[in-house]
């Protein structure tokens, strides 16, 4: 009942706005174009930037709904609401860097980054780096980086803007954004919040018999606020001062497998990140500067409250100090280079109250890189690159990479570029410290990798075209995993064990139509990969030359959309192949094989615009063809549901 009301109101809100059309007069101009030369310093670098329609489509969603939908990268996420991370052409999570204005806000205590924990409303601008292309911004990536940009609007002096969606299983969601200032100081507030109850049905696979369940204990919350402050010097100086803090309340489900006892599971996040920023721009030259705080705080419980048991009450703390500069220097017109420096210092402490176990470490890490940008002609640019890193007195001295790109004709829009690179991916201080299981003996994974692209593009005025095919490999030397104990002690622990090699090919395009009284837009990317383990330790090890773990061979995603009148309607679909979930790549009982999947969605949207008012007004059905699948193994996801949301934005 309460979907038909969505439904219904929405219609309501749409025709009546029909008749409000009229107040506002229609100038009809013709078509302006804004071209501008590409950054030498993009030149030879795989780069993925989801334009604006796939930002304002997931608005209101996580940094991990907007790559899933939108890019080639595997989301590998335990559930609605729950922990996602992304896998880069076939790596690990550990591999994937996320950086947040250039501060990195992955965990130096395992490695990763929470993706379900970064709004995109907080984003004003997201781009990846694919292979060795994420040299150029930092180390580590060995399958990739992500990047998220926060920029100012100097044309505009007051921005007020909010955006309200309800959808199934009580979910609530706020979005504030509150832009003032004039053309020397400005003041950017935005807060959201997100609740929901979460209790939504499924067919359950994981019990016998099998039957129709509910998923419980699956409730979440999480809010936050991140003010900005800009001030634009007369000598061509931007500083900025940003504060992010955010809370996450999150009750973790069980498996659907499991039918013990009910326990009580929870985990609560609180992080503040702090920084203060510096740019300077002149025709030259110019340099970037900034210090910043990464600050997290994670408790996790868990409890058999029927026996009146605490399984597990753990603690941890962690703090980066993170400074960064970056000088930029224009020789002349074909010659240029990038230096930059880092000075970061971690400290981290973990407490499980129930076991007595944890640890406290510091970690102090350097680098410096020197990068030389070559322009000799129009049609073709180069790059150079060398690194050095230090970390816990361990030294990599040289970190190389190497990039061109190729406008192979003239008369064409075709390019070819290509980039080739060492990285490497130090331990996580949970690989070296853990009690038990951590090994103060391990060594830094190696990697080696390259790719190999050509693009393309067509347009006059009615129609554009635009792809990129990509060929890539990649093999990571030292692969750090986490097993069960050569000493016959019952718990795991890390070693070096696995020699990775991963190769495969990446395909996008985009397209836009312009008719008479209509536009098309449509879009999509494909990944195949090929990830195995190269190597066996023992004579009777299976997983030799096997897909790894959790990492599809075949992913993909689509959409087409058509505008009319203001109405837009969008149809996106996203696959993902087959995974396995034992290094054997076989099928029994007890290890099982998730199938592939396809998710699509529908929603129709429409705006209205009275003076400097703007209105949009949105459904959306997620899941429309009631898909049961699983993206990790028991752990289910939600079939059919719906969203209703309206925003509002002023701007003067």
């Amino acid at each position: 009942m309460r979907i038909k009301l969505l439904i219904f109101s929405f219609l309501i809100l749409v025709f009546t706005t029909v008749e409000a059309q009229n107040l506002t007069d229609t100038i009809h101009i013709e078509e302006v174009k804004v071209l501008a030369k590409r950054k030498v310093e993009e030149a030879g670098l795989k780069l993925t930037r989801p334009d604006s329609m796939a930002r304002i489509a997931t608005l209101t969603t996580s940094l991990s709904e907007l790559i899933s939908e939108y890019t080639p990268v595997f989301i590998k996420s335990y559930g609605r609401g729950s922990s996602a991370t992304a896998s880069f052409r076939g790596t690990a999570a550990t591999h994937t860097q996320v950086l947040w204005n250039g501060m990195n806000l992955n965990s130096p205590m395992n490695g990763i980054a929470d993706l379900s924990l970064l709004p995109v409303f907080f984003a004003d601008d997201v781009y990846l780096l694919h292979g060795g292309s994420s040299m150029a911004e930092s180390s580590g990536a060995l399958g990739g980086s992500i990047h998220l940009n926060n920029q100012i609007n100097w044309d505009t002096n007051l921005e007020l803007a909010g955006l309200f969606e309800t959808s199934s299983f009580q979910t609530r969601k706020t979005f504030v954004k509150v832009l003032l200032g004039g053309g020397r100081l400005k003041s950017s507030t935005r807060l959201f919040y997100e609740g929901s109850e979460n209790n939504f049905p499924y067919y359950n696979h994981g019990v016998i018999p099998q039957r129709n369940d509910t998923l419980e204990n699956a409730d979440y919350s999480k809010g936050g606020i991140l003010q900005e402050f800009y001030y634009r010097s007369f000598n061509s100086e931007i500083m900025s001062l940003r504060i992010w803090f955010q809370k996450s309340d999150r009750n973790l489900p069980q498996l659907m497998s499991y039918e013990g006892s009910e326990r009580e599971e929870y985990q609560k996040d609180d992080q503040l990140r702090v920084q203060y920023d510096i740019k300077k721009y002149t025709d030259k030259f110019n340099y970037h500067f900034f210090t910043g705080l990464n600050s997290t705080i994670l408790n996790y419980y868990r409890a058999t409250p029927e026996f009146n048991f605490v399984n597990e009450n753990s603690k941890s703390k962690e703090k980066g100090f993170q400074n960064h500069l970056r000088i930029f220097r224009e020789f002349n017109e074909k010659t240029y280079a990038t230096v930059s420096a880092d000075i970061n210092y971690y400290e981290v402490q973990i407490n499980n109250k129930i076991a007595g176990e944890g640890y406290k470490k510091e970690r102090f890490e350097t680098s410096l890189l020197f990068n030389w940008h070559m322009k000799p002609s129009d049609r073709f640019a180069a790059f150079m690159l060398m690194r050095s890193e230090n970390y816990d007195n361990h030294v990599e001295p040289f970190i190389p990479s190497a990039g061109f790109e190729w406008q192979v004709t003239k008369r064409w829009p075709l390019l070819l570029k290509s980039n080739v690179a060492r990285n490497y991916h130090k331990p996580t201080l949970n690989d070296l410290f853990w009690l038990p299981g951590g090994n103060p003996d391990l060594l830094p994974e190696d990697g080696y990798t390259g790719d190999l692209s050509l693009s393309w593009q067509t347009e006059n005025s009615h129609f554009s075209f635009d792809n990129e095919i990509t060929g890539f490999v990649s093999f990571i030397d030292n692969w750090i995993v986490w097993q069960p104990s050569q000493s016959g002690a019952y718990y795991w622990e890390a070693n070096n064990v696995k020699e990775v090699l991963s190769r495969g090919a990446e395909y996008r395009f985009s397209a836009d139509k312009n008719l008479r009284h209509f536009k098309l837009k449509s879009g999509g990317n494909y990944s195949f990969t090929h990830t195995t383990n190269q190597n066996a330790m023992r004579s009777v090890d299976k997983s030799r030359g096997k897909q790894l773990i959790y990492i599809p061979k075949h992913k993909g995603n689509l959409f087409a959309a058509a505008s009319v009148k203001n109405f837009t309607l969008k149809f996106d679909v996203e696959y993902t192949g087959k995974r396995y979930t034992n290094s054997s790549n076989e099928e029994s009982e007890f290890e099982r094989v998730l199938n592939p999947y396809w998710l699509s969605k529908v929603s129709l949207d429409k705006i209205l615009e009275i003076n400097s008012f703007r209105m949009n007004i949105k459904f959306t059905a997620e899941n429309l063809f009631n898909e049961d699948y699983q993206s990790i193994l028991w752990r289910p996801m939600p079939g059919r549901y719906y969203s209703f949301s309206m925003a509002l934005n002023y701007k003067k």
